[in-house]
């Protein structure tokens, strides 16, 4: 009897010891194949290979074949983001959205989830409509949430479906606004007819969202579209050439209106050297900026205009 236990005893310790080396031998094997594919990946990495350069990313980010490390992750992410890979974009922007491996900033994540979104990529546009719909440091704005809500949908994102079940419930419950009748009196009409005298600059350069020598402006009713023509600057690192759209509206009689203008940039020429090797990204994208502009203005006399721009700062136009 005691020889039959002492077999079955021994047996099992022969089966358990056979399982632990076995299973232990897959694991290696499998993290042998890892740090393989790893060590392949990082010196076309290194050379500058985009899909190399997120296949490291993605190592570094989920601990496969290297040691786990978000800001090494994030690097990578970065360096394949600025070669214009739409997934490594919208991971930078995922990074800055959750405050993973840098410090949580909504402005500069929706700049790259909308550099990845303007590429159609689902996930970006997805959570372009999460900012939108939250006003993560930006207005809140159920419409612009929607849009990108659906544009996430029709590229095969489903999660979009629960934000835009969402909008659609706080439309529903959100009381209607009557909106203001308008009047122009006589005053409001001599506050537009200076505007519309143009000429107005700004440290002596003409002005691009007023009327001035370098745009053309249309007055339909009680506002002003104005266009400039094509316009370059020099941003730093870059010369840029732009146009800038503008509404005019609001006109009071107290002098009193408002600005609102966007920048369309259209080209983009890197110029500094030393920027350009260390494969930044520069601060504006091609086509319209996602900036709006905003100024509170009031005609002081026939040749002076004081604004106030997006609420912090003042400064003078005149003509």
């Amino acid at each position: 009897m005691e020889m039959k236990l002492l077999y079955k005893q021994s047996a099992t310790l022969v089966v358990l010891v056979l399982f632990t080396f076995f299973t232990s031998q897959a694991y290696s094997a499998g993290d042998y194949v890892l740090e393989a594919k790893f060590a392949e990946e990082l010196p076309k990495a290194e050379k500058g290979d985009t899909k190399s350069q997120y296949a490291v990313a993605e190592m570094y980010e989920k601990g496969k074949g290297v040691v786990a490390s978000e800001k090494e992750a994030f690097k990578w992410y970065v360096k394949a983001a600025s070669k214009g890979d739409k997934k490594a974009t919208y991971k930078v922007g995922l990074f800055y959205y959750s405050g993973i491996a840098v410090s949580k900033d909504y402005r500069k994540a929706r700049d790259w989830f909308t550099k990845s979104a303007n590429k159609k990529y689902a996930r970006a546009e997805y959570f372009l409509g999460e900012i939108y719909e939250n006003g993560h440091g930006v207005s809140q704005n159920n419409n612009t949430a929607l849009k990108w809500y659906k544009r996430a949908l029709a590229g095969g994102y489903n999660t979009a479906e629960d934000g835009i079940r969402r909008i659609g419930e706080a439309t529903k419950s959100a009381p209607r606004k009557k909106r203001p009748k308008t009047t122009k009196s006589k005053a409001s009409l001599k506050t537009i007819d200076t505007v519309l005298k143009g000429g107005w600059k700004k440290r002596k350069r003409p002005v691009e969202y007023l009327p001035s020598s370098v745009n053309t402006c249309n007055h339909t009713s009680n506002n002003m579209e104005c266009e400039s023509k094509l316009l370059k600057r020099n941003i730093g690192m870059a010369d840029i050439s732009y146009t800038t759209k503008a509404i005019v509206f609001g006109f009071k009689s107290d002098g009193k209106f408002k600005v609102s203008y966007r920048n369309n940039v259209k080209t983009i020429k890197i110029t500094d050297e030393e920027f350009a090797e260390s494969g930044g990204t520069v601060p504006v994208k091609l086509g319209w900026q996602d900036a709006e502009h905003k100024l509170t203005c009031k005609v002081e006399d026939s040749k002076t205009i004081t604004c106030t721009k997006n609420k912090t700062r003042n400064f003078k136009l005149t003509r």
